[in-house]
C-alpha cells in the first residue's frame, strides 16, 4: 500500500550468546513486512524475546556443535550458503523472525485501518499458531529432525 512515506528500517542490532548470529531488528522489519507506523523499540523487544526462546530451545544442539569445535553457527561447514550465511544461520534466523512477527501480531491489529485490523483481529489466532508452527519447523530442521515426527510415549 502507497502511504506517502519513504520506510526507514531501524539499525537496532540484538546482540546474541555468540555462537547464534547477532540479529538486526531492520531486516526483520524488512524481511517479515512490518509496518511502518509499529513502534520500533516493541519490534526490537519482540525480536529480543523471540531469540532468548529460540537460543533455549537450541541450547542441546549449541553444546553438539561447540563440543565439534564449531564456535559459532556461522562457521559450520558441509551447508549451502547465500550471501556469506549458511543453512544453519539462515534457518535460526527465519526461527526468529516468525516467532517475532507472532508475538507482534496484536500491535499489527491495532496499527491498522478499522476494517484490516478487524480482520487481523479475527484471524489473529489462526495467523498466530500458523508462525510459530513456522518457527519450530525451521527449529526442528536445525535440530536435524524432519517437519513432524512419533514419539512413543
Amino acid at each position: 500500500m502507497f502511504t506517502g512515506q519513504n520506510k526507514e528500517y531501524q539499525s537496532t542490532e540484538i546482540e546474541n550468546d555468540g555462537f547464534w548470529p547477532n540479529i538486526n531488528a531492520g531486516d526483520f522489519e524488512k524481511r517479515r513486512g512490518v509496518p511502518i507506523d509499529l513502534n520500533k523499540e516493541s519490534i526490537a523487544y519482540s525480536v529480543a524475546s523471540a531469540i532468548g526462546q529460540i537460543n533455549i530451545e537450541l541450547q542441546k544442539k549449541q553444546a553438539e556443535y561447540k563440543a565439534k569445535g564449531f564456535e559459532a553457527a556461522a562457521d559450520v561447514t558441509g551447508q549451502p550458503s547465500i550471501d556469506g550465511k549458511n543453512l544453519l544461520v539462515i534457518l535460526y534466523e527465519k526461527a526468529v523472525f516468525a516467532r517475532a512477527k507472532s508475538e507482534l501480531l496484536p500491535e499489527y491489529a491495532t496499527q491498522q485501518t478499522k476494517d484490516a485490523g478487524e480482520n487481523v483481529a479475527s484471524s489473529h489466532s489462526e495467523i498466530r499458531d500458523q508462525l510459530l508452527a513456522e518457527s519450530q519447523q525451521h527449529i526442528r530442521a536445525i535440530n536435524g529432525k524432519s517437519r513432524c515426527g512419533v514419539a512413543l510415549l
